[in-house]
């Protein structure tokens, strides 16, 4: 997977960037990389409790998690950036 917009042609189409749109991107993002990141540290509060971790090996668990929430939530942005502005959505 990439961070690439799926369409392609993206370009040609005139994206429909108003302050709404944006207001309702930064607002989706929000919420869903609000939820992404609770359930993150959630397991890693869940897995360090259950093998009682110490700090190194925590933290070594913290590091395997937080690069694919991190790419998570960037591809959440760029997702809803994609359904907000798409004109096919925003038809009067």
């Amino acid at each position: 997977m990439s961070l690439k917009f799926e369409d392609e042609d993206f370009v040609d189409r005139d994206r429909v960037i108003t302050a709404s749109s944006l207001f309702s991107v930064a607002c989706a993002t929000i919420l869903i990389d609000t939820l992404i990141l609770v359930f993150a540290f959630l397991m890693v509060w869940a897995i360090g409790g259950y093998l009682m971790l110490s700090g190194p090996l925590l933290l070594v668990l913290v590091a395997l998690i937080s690069g694919p929430t991190a790419w998570l939530c960037v591809k959440v942005g760029f997702v809803a950036f994609e359904a907000e502005t798409n004109p096919e959505n925003n038809q009067p």
